[in-house]
């Protein structure tokens, strides 16, 4: 009874928060309904294609807009997993024990731009997990990692690099146009 109550307050706080649209609510129901299989067991493991399916998200941008913002917003933690076969890590945020307020972000604010995002350097273990996911050897992800690493991970206008991932699709996307 009392991890429904979760669902309750989290649905007053949307009325309250207008920075909150229908996709997050379909994924945080959806989160919360894999809690509940979960035996609301904190945290849990969830497959994105599962979370897309049940939230009728069909966008990956979608999808991971929605839980980053979820995430900044206090109402989930979130550690994101590149093993599609482990899965990330959520957890629904217990709104009787913490303080939920401490995380949001007032109202009236907009969410954290992604601009105020720090970006990691990634080891490469991630970036090769990244490619062979893609369906591409582990030579294409050295050769990336090597690339960047070499160039201190700032992208061709030497502007730091904010997404490591972004790059990699396109430094993918070049090599599919140059192997047609």
């Amino acid at each position: 009874m009392k991890n429904n109550k979760n669902i309750i307050v989290f649905f007053e706080r949307v009325i309250e928060d207008d920075r909150l649209y229908p996709s997050h609510i379909s994924m945080y129901v959806s989160l919360f309904q894999f809690w509940s299989l979960n035996r609301f067991q904190n945290p849990f493991r969830i497959s994105r294609e599962d979370v897309m399916k049940l939230s009728k998200i069909r966008s990956i941008a979608t999808y991971h807009k929605c839980i980053k913002e979820l995430y900044r917003a206090g109402f989930i933690r979130y550690s994101p997993s590149y093993n599609s076969y482990k899965g990330s890590l959520i957890e629904i945020i217990d709104f009787d024990s913490e303080k939920v307020g401490e995380k949001k972000i007032s109202h009236n604010q907009k969410f954290l731009p992604q601009d105020d995002i720090r970006f990691l350097v990634p080891v490469f273990n991630e970036v090769e997990l990244y490619f062979t996911e893609r369906d591409l050897p582990s030579a294409e992800a050295d050769c990336f990692f090597t690339f960047y690493q070499s160039k201190d991970w700032k992208l061709s206008n030497e502007k730091p690099m904010k997404c490591w991932q972004a790059a990699a699709r396109n430094w993918i996307s070049e090599l599919k146009k140059c192997t047609k």
